[in-house]
């Protein structure tokens, strides 16, 4: 058995031995002619280059079959997604109970709008992405040398929230942005802003515009002014931290009122509102 073994490893040595010189020969056949260097370099790059392409495309490929296929939804399984995400996020029953979704045309459009304006002023004309909020963004970042903003749009938030998980990897955020061209592809901006209304998060376990309005104004959606839509708002960046700091603690400080005036003119701007309306409604009173 042991002199089984010596003899293999001997064989081996010797075929080893054997292609090295082979190997050796043929580099010096090479290296001795200028015209067969140059054929030698032009098909390693031919070879390298196809191999690439081949393991790029088959990356691609991949990336693509793993997107949904949104194209092939309709709204009301839209719908239906978005309901399930909310009622798994919602802990106990009675939150459950208070959770209901509002059709689009049973929110008061200053409401809608206050929204669009407080969270994504350029919703109406940009297919999705923002480029130029995307450029500022990653200026800010870059400045600030952290992952610090990141100017989604209310079809990204859709996106985000529907589709994917929070995390800031290169491929999330590729995922992303290619599920929200689809998705502005296939469905229009009041549909994506109805979703957007009924799964926003406004306060802890706060879910959609109707519960929020409930909660903060003892009123339902239909009947949110102007003043009171920007004020919700408001809470739509960090909804937990800000519901506690300013609806539940009543500290609107003057940053904060800052930006409530700054919707308020944007709304004028885009003539949602008249300059009168919006004389009024910067006094209006919260608390």
């Amino acid at each position: 058995m042991d002199e089984n073994e010596n003899l293999e490893a001997v064989s081996f040595k010797l075929k080893a031995k054997n292609l090295l010189g082979k190997l050796v020969n043929k580099a010096h056949y090479i290296l001795m002619s200028p015209v067969r260097i140059f054929k030698f370099i032009c098909f390693s790059l031919g070879l390298f280059t196809f191999t690439f392409l081949t393991l790029l495309s088959l990356v691609v490929f991949n990336f693509y079959a793993s997107l949904p296929d949104v194209s092939k939804m309709e709204f009301p399984d839209l719908k239906k997604m978005a309901i399930n995400k909310v009622v798994k996020k919602l802990k106990s029953k009675s939150k459950i109970r208070k959770y209901k979704w509002t059709p689009i045309d049973k929110i008061n459009r200053d409401l809608v709008y206050s929204i669009v304006m407080s969270e994504d002023t350029s919703y109406f004309t940009h297919g999705g992405i923002d480029y130029n909020s995307l450029l500022n963004s990653l200026a800010h970042n870059i400045k600030k040398r952290e992952y610090s903003s990141g100017a989604s749009t209310i079809s990204q938030q859709v996106v985000k929230n529907l589709f994917l998980n929070h995390g800031k990897t290169l491929t999330r955020k590729l995922r992303e942005y290619f599920i929200t061209k689809r998705l502005e592809a296939r469905f229009s901006k009041n549909q994506i802003l109805e979703i957007y209304l009924n799964i926003a998060e406004f306060g802890p376990d706060i879910y959609g515009v109707k519960y929020a309005s409930r909660n903060m104004f003892k009123k339902e959606p239909s009947e949110i002014n102007v003043a009171e839509g920007a004020y919700l708002g408001l809470m739509l960046p960090s909804p937990r931290k800000h519901y506690y700091i300013i609806h539940q603690n009543k500290n609107l400080t003057k940053k904060r009122k800052k930006k409530i005036k700054r919707v308020l003119r944007d709304m004028v701007y885009h003539e949602f509102i008249s300059y009168k309306q919006y004389l009024e409604f910067i006094k209006y009173r919260y608390n």
